[in-house]
């Protein structure tokens, strides 16, 4: 049965005395009422994430049977597919989240999980937010959560495959919205990171339009770099594409056709994991878009300006969007649970951690042992899914998952789909790709939003404002 806990917010702080020469950490833990005083008997849920999988779980649980408490450094659920038209205007930022707090009898912490004791089942956090006493700063909140039932949902962060000069800051509380330790240098998986890159996309062309700056630089500025062949970097390059050629002629019209798109990919093919006959279109089509691809080519190190290729080529940017897949976070590794080679948590087929009692895992940070699956929305959705109805019905079913067939846009009108079969190009997949995606929203504010947006860009052009 669960702890008896209050409806609370956590505030904590620590006082330190030195005691016989030994420092002894003194922690008091103060719980301010939220909406009641009345403890509740139902187990405590608690999920730690709130990306595909935990957002699904979180509002798909029976909030008569559980309380649910969502703890996340980040306060809104992303709809991933929609996060490349973000970068430059074609739909803003709003519409492709939903806050946490939308789903009706749920609790939520910003916080970020540190350690979990599957013993006791107590989950360590750290508060997002730092304070200060008397003008002096200090130390970020510490405090535990206890659980009945764990749902382990924290998601992955961007690989970067050792390569010098690059490294993620994206588990580092206060981290450079880039998600990078450079300022030029972007990952693609936050909302913070396609904020990033619009405003630096605009300072480029702001520097660039300069009439004191050389001709060297200017092309450097204007030129702009994506790491990566799969369908986040296609649709971020498509993205810019359409910028670049309807808004950027008409908005810096004395830089119109000096800017250089160049796509870096260590495979032969763009969109390795599509049907080849995609693959050859989406290639064929950057081609005529003066796109240039360097396929089969690796990045060896980046640098303050520029990246150096496998091949010993230094290619200037004044953007790097570093999309090349997903990796385990640190704290997944640090948990000393059953791992995958490649750093995620091994479950059954009914998401369970083995040998721990009530802790899940869904998302791509979990990974099943008899029939593993690739890193995608629809996979971690579904798995959340599932665990609603594992837990309001008390089943014990395996987990299904039924593949919904993959899309990417390619900018206006087109875009490649493939269907679980059939594969569809151009038009029509353009027009498969919006209605699945529109359909999908949470909420019918997005649902008004996002094609208003669509209208919006396509008839009047995007904002180019830098804020």
């Amino acid at each position: 049965m669960a702890s008896k806990l209050l409806s609370v917010s956590c505030v904590q702080f620590g006082q330190s005395i030195l005691n016989n020469n030994n420092l002894v950490k003194l922690t008091k833990v103060y719980f301010r009422q939220q909406r009641t005083l009345a403890t509740s008997e139902k187990p405590q849920l608690v999920v730690l994430g709130a990306g595909w999988g935990g957002f699904r779980c979180a509002r798909d649980v029976d909030k008569s049977k559980f309380d649910v408490t969502v703890v996340s450094p980040r306060n809104h659920f992303l709809f991933t597919p929609l996060l490349p038209s973000t970068t430059v205007g074609t739909l803003e930022f709003r519409c492709v989240q939903e806050p946490v707090r939308t789903i009706k009898d749920v609790k939520y912490i910003q916080a970020s999980a540190r350690d979990i004791d599957f013993q006791n089942k107590e989950v360590l956090c750290v508060n997002l937010y730092e304070h200060s006493e008397n003008g002096v700063k200090q130390p970020r909140n510490e405090f535990k959560i206890n659980y009945d039932k764990l749902v382990l949902a924290m998601g992955t962060k961007s690989n970067t495959f050792g390569v010098p000069g690059i490294v993620s800051e994206e588990e580092s509380v206060g981290h450079n919205p880039s998600g990078t330790n450079r300022h030029n240098v972007f990952f693609l998986k936050q909302l913070e990171h396609a904020r990033a890159i619009r405003n630096r996309i605009i300072e480029c062309f702001e520097r660039a339009s300069s009439p004191f700056i050389s001709d060297v630089e200017r092309k450097r500025l204007l030129t702009f770099v994506v790491v990566g062949g799969g369908p986040t970097s296609i649709e971020f390059a498509s993205e810019l594409h359409d910028f670049l050629e309807n808004d950027v002629s008409r908005w810096y019209s004395d830089l119109s056709g000096s800017y250089n798109v160049i796509l870096i990919e260590a495979g032969k093919h763009l969109l390795g994991a599509f049907d080849e006959k995609l693959s050859n279109y989406v290639e064929k089509l950057f081609q005529k878009r003066n796109i240039s691809l360097l396929t089969g080519e690796t990045v060896k190190a980046v640098n303050e300006n520029s990246v150096t290729t496998g091949s010993g080529k230094e290619v200037p940017f004044g953007v790097c969007v570093w999309s090349t897949g997903n990796t385990a976070l640190e704290i997944v590794k640090d948990l000393q649970l059953p791992l995958s080679k490649d750093g995620r948590i091994l479950v059954d087929d009914q998401l369970k951690v083995p040998s721990l009692l009530d802790v899940y895992a869904l998302g791509d940070c979990a990974v099943s042992q008899t029939r593993p699956l690739a890193m995608l929305a629809q996979v971690a959705n579904q798995q959340g899914k599932y665990l609603g109805k594992v837990f309001n019905k008390d089943l014990e079913k395996p987990f299904k998952y039924v593949f919904m067939g993959s899309m990417a846009q390619l900018g206006t009108w087109k875009a490649v789909a493939d269907l679980n079969g059939p594969t569809v190009t151009g038009l029509a997949a353009f027009v498969a790709w919006r209605s699945a995606y529109w359909g999908y929203q949470v909420s019918v504010t997005n649902k008004i939003l996002i094609p208003m947006y669509w209208f919006k860009s396509y008839w009047f052009g995007r904002d180019i404002s830098k804020f």
